[in-house]
């Protein structure tokens, strides 16, 4: 275990030297602080121009003129209906809305910025194994007196340890700029639960989403990883994960004709369409998603970890 933990912080310390993970927390914080003072802006100016009274009635027509159209799904009748008790409920007993202005909603907007730290996870997990043998200093790492499994184990943690710093700095710098700029708030949330209003629970929704968020992390990761280990190409696996995240959609959708969609990771990976309890296929659950997650999970590791052991690294 010693050894392993000393492996992890040699990883670690290399991470540190390249020039290109200090650029990548750069980011993330700019990517935060850009957007909250654009939004800033536009919610005070906003403010100035019209009252949070004046903006639901005009989302309460704005809405009506939708429930008009003939091409309306069910579920988006109901969802457009939703909205306008919600905000004939605001109106009727002055419960100004928290969605503009406000740390949680700021919170739940810097939210989305998890895929930008997906992708920082995706371009290390990619390049931490391929990038050796591109250097030629796969040789020297391997006359450690150190197994393969323990040598690629430290990689692939010292992988998830930076995935999850990037991480808190997410969520460490949106809930300073988030209370800096817009404060607590005076709003509250609402939805429709059972056909009654009831107020959101904002903050543990939000832990939710974060959560959820985790499955297209570690998956994404993790083949990333493995394509990395396989073909020591990070380019490769940097834009063949990029290419699978931004087309699994699509995917899903033209294969959704098909039973075998249900064991695709691409249908799964994204938790987060659990949220709405609207599935990207039926017949699919949370347990159901989560069990083939694993299932590929384990695969990518076992034929990650089956290629660094038995590579002939010689020539």
């Amino acid at each position: 275990m010693a050894k392993l933990l000393k492996l992890i912080q040699n990883e670690w310390m290399k991470l540190w030297y390249k020039k290109g993970n200090w650029a990548m927390v750069a980011l993330v914080i700019l990517f935060i602080i850009g957007p909250g003072i654009m939004l800033k802006y536009y919610d005070t100016k906003n403010s100035e121009d019209i009252s949070w009274k004046e903006t639901e009635q005009q989302a309460i027509n704005n809405y009506k003129e939708m429930l008009a159209g003939d091409d309306l799904t069910p579920a988006d009748k109901t969802y457009f209906e939703e909205q306008i008790a919600i905000s004939e409920y605001r109106l009727a007993h002055d419960v100004p809305s928290q969605n503009e202005g406000s740390l949680a909603s700021f919170m739940s907007f810097t939210s989305n910025m998890l895929k930008l730290v997906t992708l920082f996870t995706v371009i290390t997990a990619a390049s931490i194994v391929s990038g050796e043998f591109s250097t030629g200093t796969i040789k020297m790492l391997l006359t450690r007196p150190m197994s393969r499994a323990k040598i690629l184990t430290s990689k692939l943690i010292t992988t998830f340890i930076f995935g999850l710093f990037l991480f808190v700095v997410n969520v460490v710098v949106s809930v300073i700029v988030g209370f800096l700029l817009f404060g607590n708030g005076t709003g509250v949330e609402l939805e429709m639960v059972n056909g009654q209003i009831a107020k959101k629970a904002v903050w543990s929704d939000l832990g939710y989403h974060y959560l959820l968020s985790g499955g297209d992390f570690v998956m994404s990761t993790l083949f990333a990883f493995l394509v990395g280990s396989v073909f020591r190409s990070s380019s490769l696996a940097i834009g063949l994960t990029m290419f699978l995240s931004f087309t699994g959609g699509m995917i899903v959708m033209f294969l959704s004709r098909y039973e075998i969609v249900k064991y695709i990771w691409l249908t799964h990976s994204n938790l987060t369409q659990y949220e709405s309890g609207n599935p990207v296929t039926e017949g699919i659950t949370m347990p159901f998603s989560l069990t083939v997650l694993a299932i590929y999970a384990v695969s990518f590791l076992v034929i990650s970890y089956t290629s660094f052991m038995k590579r002939d690294v010689t020539a």
